[in-house]
């Protein structure tokens, strides 16, 4: 549906090069160049600035190519689900919400499309999905640029230390004793505890030991059998706890409850549809 030339534009943006967004739209290096300069004629923008051999967009050339590769996936997405007369979402998911909140979701979203698919990763991951049309929508408890997306608040979570032993935390200083299991950098869980951290004006380093695994469930069986300490959503370890298989730390000062968000592009198309998925979970 868009005019070829917005579609030259948003490779071009990727490439930042006349001569490989030819060969990757199998035109020629010239009708690329005359075709943004007709685009540039028709809206009295200037969108590249050339210079020295190479090109760089204008802050204007760069909103559009982001505007009309939005454009181009929702389009695309329009005229599927009027060609079939459903809908196909494509939802991604974090690791740690994978065991708790995404379950919820899929029941809710199996009984208003004939196919849902999933894309489970860190959160960075996952927004990266979302501006690449891989996903619509992200569930995600990291943050976002609320300038680039949209959201509808889910829930809020507490967020929690815990150990496998009963451990003395009068004082944050005395965590730096323990192991810390942590969630790779990407990682929403990461990104609240580092934030919380530096608020102390302390950082991951200042642990003797820190041991980085990409598995909420992985870290919570590694607890669960060794010393150490991690910090993560309470829904994760609430059997547990109550077990007694794991205990919750005592961190005078720590008390962090996180929103929980269905993340979207901004000004998009089907912010309806997912706020009726949202109010109906």
């Amino acid at each position: 549906m868009l005019d070829k030339r917005y579609k030259t534009l948003i490779v071009l943006s990727k490439t930042q090069s006349f001569t490989k967004t030819a060969e990757q739209l199998f035109i020629t290096q010239p009708a690329v160049s005359q075709q943004i300069n007709s685009l540039e004629d028709e809206l009295q923008l200037q969108l590249v600035i050339r210079e020295h051999g190479k090109i760089t967009l204008t802050s204007a050339g760069i909103n559009l190519a982001k505007f009309a590769k939005q454009t181009e996936l929702e389009s695309q997405k329009v005229i599927e689900s009027l060609q079939t007369s459903a809908e196909h979402l494509k939802m991604g998911c974090t690791l740690s919400l994978s065991s708790t909140i995404l379950p919820k979701f899929i029941q809710q979203l199996s009984t208003r499309t004939n196919v849902v698919t999933t894309k489970i990763n860190n959160t960075q991951h996952i927004l990266q999905n979302i501006r690449d049309g891989k996903v619509d929508f992200g569930l995600i408890e990291g943050n976002f640029n609320k300038d680039e997306f949209d959201s509808f608040l889910v829930q809020k979570e507490n967020f929690i230390g815990v150990s496998h032993d009963i451990i003395d935390t009068t004082s944050i200083d005395r965590l730096f004793e323990q192991t810390l299991l942590i969630r790779e950098t990407g990682s929403g869980s990461r990104n609240i505890f580092e934030n919380w951290l530096a608020t102390q004006n302390y950082r991951t380093s200042d642990f003797q030991n820190v041991i980085e695994i990409a598995s909420p469930s992985a870290i919570i069986e590694f607890l669960k059998q060794n010393s150490g300490i991690s910090f993560m959503y309470e829904s994760l370890v609430i059997d547990e706890l109550k077990l007694g298989q794991l205990k919750k730390l005592d961190l005078p000062g720590f008390h962090v409850e996180h929103p929980i968000n269905l993340v979207f592009l901004k000004n998009s198309y089907f912010k309806d549809t997912y706020r009726e998925i949202v109010d109906a979970v």
